[in-house]
């Protein structure tokens, strides 16, 4: 019941703020039908003893009215408050019109006092006011005295009708109506708490908001539709350099040029667009992060200061430039490097195809030869200003047009275009070569300059820039092997030799890997024809390149750095012959070894003899080790203390092709040999030439002098066979005594001599 009639706030939401209404309307209400049941009971007895009938239609039909105003309250409210108001007026008009007595009638008209109060607690001031001017009336009533209306036919009243009015009085207005404004009370002590609680959470909110705002991580203004600055954190105020308070246009502060380059802006909040970029006055620049319109028609700007991220995205930018350029130009000349010539020169060969032009290219490949000797004299600092000044030089002769690059250390390339039938490319060219610096100074220094030249030309219909550079340096070999200060043009002939270096190159590790190599042996004889001695020639038969010559591939492993492994391969196979050789029958000739100029200067090669003899324990005199003469030319002390060690240990020396080299009598006095081999260019000379007849009695002589044997190798004929004798000569190999054989074969002519 309780809760049926003292509705809590919560039960309704705090905008429509009918709750308490309802609750008094149902207070006042039930309080009144309680009221009018008691009273209403105890005076309709009274009425009946005296014959007053028409109380109990009077009593009945309030409290008729009374339950229909409940249960109006109930389900509609407001018309529950107009039965209320309106029994009200009904009550005051029935105590005044059907109580006999004046002064007991005068205090009905009390009741319509309270009206204007609950009028305008469900109604409203205009009702409540209309209600008090409408109550003016029965107190003018009152105030002058007035006779009031009177039921024609009552003649006698109820003994109790005075007690009756006045408990009615008293518990309308002592019980019924403050229990109705106590509810009121109640409803505004709950409003003033609630809304001291909104106070404290709005402060709160207020407070929460104003440090988000202050320190959200951003700049944020709020401005009005003319881009007024209506408050701005201080990170705001900061950026776009703004008094805190002052208001001013954000417009104003902003620089009056965009960063993409727009006039003047218009002062208009709308003119603003999300990632638009601004510069402030003081240069910083910012970028529109979002708009964002308020209820108030204000709008929230917030902004981001990319000035560093601009700074860093602008360095970024610099360095991917730098980087890009560095990923296809030389570092140390600035020169596009050979990737990016590539592209240049395939581009270009791809138009002059497409136009089907009758146009060419001539690709000119140069090495700078002598900066080898600068890198060693001065260092690689002097060097690299060596390589500089000469490219800055060759690029300044060149033409607009043409395309000029480094593609390695010391070997730079250019082209020029022209047409077909046009002859003036190669003077153009000899006219560049004559032009470049015969000396570049660097530093303090002034260095000679040496270059080789050569020049390819495109072919019609070509496109690929790759073919055109690679005719290109086999020109510049050419050149260089030539030794010619000309500038060589592509020759097929040449390339087709230089191909088969280049195939040679790749194939010979893997001929050493695959088995490929084999080594033959030729005997060497005395002069009554006795075999003294074998000297292991190496062949190689590739599947590939067919039958290839040791004067074709050996200088091709020299220059690869291959030589080490062909010789550790020779002296491994021969010690393993010589070890198979004694253990099938118990002797066995010595065995000559080849030695390249770069196998004399290796610091390893008497551990590698040495180890070789160790695994197949052979002793030393069974090996022989020849050397040409040019193998003492460069490091010349170094090639003799390998030589002397390699003697000391036991090994002989021999000193092969003798005549055909550079060395004095000095150096062959130093050196360790045991036998000097005639070589057979001069053999083959011997009754041709007098002069070689002449040089080869000077070498058996110079032989006797220095306690040396002497071999005459390539002997072919029977004329050859006696001028050697004849002049003394001690040993003799060639066909006409025994050609190259395999070992089998040796060991069979062995058996057989034997």
């Amino acid at each position: 019941m309780f809760q049926w009639l003292l509705l809590k706030e919560n039960a309704l939401s705090a905008a429509e703020n009918t709750v308490w209404k309802e609750s008094a309307l149902r207070i006042i209400l039930f309080s009144g039908l309680l009221l009018e049941l008691v009273i209403g009971t105890f005076s309709v007895i009274d009425a009946m003893k005296v014959g007053a009938y028409y109380v109990l239609a009077l009593v009945l039909g309030f409290f008729v009215a009374l339950m229909v105003a409940v249960y109006s309250a109930i389900r509609r409210p407001i018309i529950g408050s107009a039965i209320l108001i309106a029994t009200i007026y009904a009550a005051a008009f029935c105590i005044v019109y059907f109580v006999r007595d004046t002064e007991i009638a005068k205090l009905g008209i009390m009741f319509v006092y309270t009206a204007p109060l609950i009028a305008r607690i469900f109604f409203g001031s205009r009702l409540a006011l209309g209600l008090m001017l409408i109550n003016v009336f029965p107190f003018l009533l009152l105030v002058f005295d007035v006779p009031l209306p009177r039921y024609p036919s009552l003649s006698s009243s109820m003994p109790q009708a005075h007690a009756y009015i006045e408990a009615l009085l008293f518990l309308f207005f002592n019980v019924c109506l403050p229990l109705g404004v106590f509810r009121l009370l109640h409803a505004l002590d709950v409003a003033i708490k609630r809304q001291r609680t909104a106070s404290a959470e709005l402060e709160s909110s207020h407070a929460q908001y104003q440090e988000i705002f202050e320190n959200a991580g951003g700049a944020i203004l709020l401005c009005d539709a003319q881009a007024r600055i209506l408050k701005a954190n201080s990170q705001a105020d900061t950026m776009v350099g703004r008094r805190h308070g002052n208001l001013t246009s954000l417009f104003a502060l902003l620089a009056h040029k965009r960063k993409d380059g727009s006039e003047k802006l218009a002062a208009d909040i709308l003119a603003l667009q999300p990632g638009q970029e601004f510069q402030t006055r003081d240069g910083r620049l910012i970028v529109i992060e979002s708009i964002a319109p308020t209820a108030e028609q204000h709008y929230i700007v917030m902004l981001r200061d990319i000035s560093q991220i601009r700074r860093i995205q602008e360095a970024l930018d610099r360095s991917k430039e730098r980087e890009s350029f560095l990923s296809s130009h030389d570092q140390l000349t600035q020169l596009p490097n050979r990737d990016l010539l590539l592209q240049q020169v395939q581009g270009a060969l791809t138009s002059m195809a497409a136009r089907a032009s009758r146009r060419q290219m001539a690709l000119v490949v140069l090495r700078l030869d002598s900066i080898k000797y600068v890198n060693d004299a001065h260092g690689s600092f002097a060097g690299d200003g060596m390589i500089v000044a000469f490219a800055t030089s060759l690029r300044r002769l060149l033409p607009a047009d043409s395309l000029c690059a480094r593609l390695r250390s010391v070997v730079f390339c250019f082209t020029i275009e022209s047409n077909l039938d046009s002859g003036d490319v190669i003077p153009k060219i000899e006219h560049i070569r004559a032009s470049l610096p015969d000396q570049i100074t660097v530093g303090r220094e002034q260095h000679r300059v040496q270059f080789s030249m050569a020049v390819a030309f495109s072919r019609p219909g070509e496109t690929s820039g790759d073919e055109l550079l690679q005719r290109g340096k086999i020109a510049l070999d050419a050149a260089r092997q030539s030794g010619s200060q000309d500038v060589a043009v592509f020759d097929d002939e040449a390339a087709q030799q230089i191909r088969r270096r280049l195939n040679i190159e790749q194939a010979i590790v893997m001929a050493l890997r695959d088995d490929e190599l084999r080594l033959v042996y030729q005997p060497k004889v005395t002069q009554e024809g006795e075999i003294v001695g074998l000297e292991a020639l190496i062949r190689w038969r590739s599947p590939t390149l067919g039958e290839v010559s040791p004067a074709e591939f050996i200088p091709v492993a020299e220059n690869c750095g291959a030589i080490h492994f062909v010789t550790a391969f020779v002296i491994d196979h021969a010690c393993a012959y010589i070890r198979q050789t004694l253990d099938t029958s118990g002797r066995c000739l010595p065995i000559a070894i080849n030695l390249s100029a770069f196998d004399i200067v290796r610091a390893e090669i008497l551990s590698v003899v040495n180890a070789a003899c160790e695994k197949y324990r052979i002793s030393p005199n069974y090996l022989e080790f020849e050397i040409t003469e040019t193998g003492l030319v460069g490091n010349e002390h170094l090639a003799i203390r390998h030589l002397e060690a390699l003697n000391d240990q036991g090994y002989a020396i021999t000193i092969d092709d003798f005549g055909t080299g550079y060395s004095s009598l000095q150096k062959l006095s130093r050196f360790p040999t045991k036998s000097i081999k005639i070589d057979q260019s001069f053999v083959a000379q011997i009754g041709i030439s007098e002069k070689s007849e002449l040089i080869i009695r000077a070498v058996v002589s110079l032989a006797k002098i220095l306690s040396c044997t002497t071999v005459a190798e390539g002997v072919e004929t029977l004329v050859q066979e006696k001028f050697l004798k004849a002049i003394g000569c001690q040993f003799f190999q060639g066909f006409y005594y025994y050609p190259p054989m395999e070992f089998q074969q040796v060991n069979q002519l062995l058996q057989g001599r034997g």
